[in-house]
């Protein structure tokens, strides 16, 4: 699910100053650099050249870890799938955790939360799904902020809102046939075409 994105220089510079930022305020930053250091200092008394690789391993291993699991940085995406229920709509928690949207009768709402780091002056956020769904932004979040439907690109110049909120509608194209079918809906970073967040869109 998401496959594998293009990375390129200007991703790389987007990216380095709110991920190190991040990385050095968490505990895996700090347990990595005792580790790091007590492994440095026995190398130097043993003079073993394992543990200087271990030592080296200790800090970078941590660092590549991190970033697999809570990259990319300076974008972040929260979507809730909406259902029917109690005489209106609410979450659907259970295809939410399980990473999925399901279009009931060809259509789903889904409630989406935005955070901008600080580090971020602009962005573009896309809202990319197969030719087989439409995915439609209800409303434009704030008056700083421009919208492309022909891309589905979300976009901001000069940022001072950081955070707010969303709502995507889900279509299917075409009739419900009740066959179950999935599709991929990706939020993505546009300018570096990288997934910030990747969801699977099923019919039932």
């Amino acid at each position: 699910m998401g496959g594998q994105e293009r990375f390129n220089v200007s991703h790389y510079k987007a990216e380095i100053r709110p991920f190190l930022s991040e990385y050095k305020s968490s505990i895996i930053a700090y347990a990595s650099g005792v580790v790091g250091t007590l492994l440095w200092i026995l190398s130097a008394i043993f003079g073993q050249t394992i543990i200087a690789g271990l030592a080296v391993a200790a800090y970078v291993l941590p660092l590549l870890a991190f970033y697999l699991a809570y990259g990319p940085f300076g974008i972040e995406v929260g979507l809730t799938p909406m259902t029917t229920g109690d005489g209106g709509k609410v979450p659907d928690k259970v295809a939410e955790s399980r990473g999925e949207v399901i279009l009931r009768d060809g259509e789903c709402e889904i409630q989406g939360a935005i955070a901008i780091s600080e580090k971020l002056d602009s962005f573009d956020i896309q809202f990319h799904a197969p030719d087989d769904v439409i995915v439609e932004l209800q409303d434009i979040p704030c008056a700083e902020h421009t919208y492309d439907p022909e891309s589905g690109t979300l976009s901001a110049s000069s940022v001072t809102v950081r955070r707010f909120s969303i709502v995507l509608f889900v279509y299917l194209v075409g009739e419900v046939d009740g066959t179950t079918h999935e599709f991929p809906l990706k939020i993505k970073d546009a300018k570096n075409n990288w997934t910030i967040k990747s969801v699977d869109i099923i019919t039932r």
